[in-house]
């Protein structure tokens, strides 16, 4: 299990408070909440655009069941006003990732930034050693990004993710950032990095005929190919048949030479 879910299932349930805030786990009474958050226009502009009723479904059974996972509660009327989390980030082991959705009517106030902050804060003084956290929006993301800088986090990274660049945010101050700018350099550049290695050179003759459009490789040609892994994340490796080390070299669907090592085959 990754440390941030053992850390969390330690700790987990847990309210936080703030001015004007209570952050509590979700229950199921919040599931029109979720339906609405996930289903809004404005709220998914950023997010993938508004999900599937499957999708709703299945995150309204999932939420009650997460630690990590609470419900914004404004204190004045005891409204659920949005979401907010902190999990294991899929992309790196170890580090955590805060994220947070507010429903339009409770934009603007200040809200979202004292909710963050709030699980910010409780994770750092909670799991003192629980790692790096982060939090991560679209670059095109200006209201968002302008309420992680006013909590004083620092940008550390950007990556491309469900085709849109991301940027990656941490907590400034004293933290040494410098272990989680390296896992953002191998997590997001380590095609571009292998591709320097060499990886063009090594290919194999048939992998030098690939075409830069490898939508248009004929089964043929294909076959005399790697067997192992096509099509994982649009590569295709240029060793020869029979050929399933750890280590892969071949082009990316963009046309550009890598190099990656895969076990799995798809």
């Amino acid at each position: 299990m990754n440390p941030v879910d053992v850390a969390l299932d330690s700790i987990w349930p847990a309210e936080l408070r703030t001015d004007r805030l209570l952050l509590r786990p979700v229950t199921p009474q919040d599931a029109d909440v979720v339906r609405e958050l996930l289903t809004d226009e404005r709220v998914r502009a950023y997010l993938g655009g508004p999900a599937s009723p499957e999708r709703v479904a299945a995150r309204q059974a999932a939420y009650p069941q997460t630690p990590g996972a609470w419900a914004i509660v404004r204190i004045t009327d005891g409204r659920t006003v949005g979401l907010a989390s902190i999990g294991a980030d899929p992309r790196s082991e170890g580090r955590a990732e805060v994220s947070y959705q507010l429903l339009p009517s409770a934009w603007g106030g200040g809200l979202g930034r004292e909710a963050v902050g709030a699980v910010v804060s409780w994770w750092t003084a909670t799991v003192p050693d629980g790692g790096p956290v982060v939090a991560v929006t679209q670059a095109t993301n200006a209201r968002s990004r302008r309420l992680l800088e006013s909590l004083g986090m620092i940008l550390v990274d950007q990556l491309d993710e469900h085709g849109s660049r991301q940027c990656v945010y941490t907590p400034g101050g004293d933290q040494d950032d410098s272990d989680l700018r390296w896992l953002g350099l191998t997590a997001a550049h380590l095609d571009e990095v292998e591709r320097r290695r060499g990886a063009q050179a090594r290919a194999t003759a048939a992998g030098q005929r690939l075409p830069e459009d490898l939508t248009i490789l004929i089964a043929e040609a294909a076959s005399l190919l790697c067997p192992a892994c096509h099509g994982t994340y649009g590569r295709i490796c240029a060793r020869e048949a029979g050929h399933m080390p750890a280590l892969h070299l071949g082009r990316a669907s963009d046309g550009g030479w890598v190099a990656w090592l895969e076990d799995f085959p798809v």
